[in-house]
């Protein structure tokens, strides 16, 4: 598989495990350093963004990534979409959209998350 389908792949199973909720599983894609952003906010480190799945609310139904973008260049990629998760919470279905641009780098021969951007 080429680097463009690689980072696609990574990208679904992120999404996927987010869904499960399974920390070992992301955290097993991300890089040293990680940093979760919101624009303005200030950064989220990966302890805080593995125990902020952990904690989110309600059921998950899904967690899907649509519309995915690969840029390419060199050790480096930028992988932009539209995350679309659906949970219940106390008995209501709440459909939540959002954009983001992931920024994956090259750490021994594998693609890894250095930073996460969401775009609300």
């Amino acid at each position: 598989m080429d680097d463009h389908g690689r980072l696609i792949e990574i990208s679904e199973r992120l999404a996927e495990a987010i869904g499960r909720r399974d920390g070992n599983a992301v955290s097993g894609l991300l890089a040293k350093g990680f940093v979760q952003r919101h624009a303005g906010g200030d950064p989220v480190e990966s302890g805080a963004f593995l125990d902020g799945i952990a904690k989110i609310p309600g059921e998950i139904l899904s967690v899907k990534v649509q519309q995915l973008t690969v840029d390419i260049a060199g050790d480096g990629a930028i992988v932009t979409g539209v995350q679309h998760a659906q949970l219940e919470i106390e008995g209501s279905r709440v459909d939540d959209r959002r954009s983001f641009v992931d920024w994956f780098v090259r750490e021994n021969g594998d693609w890894r998350l250095r930073a996460a951007v969401d775009l609300e």
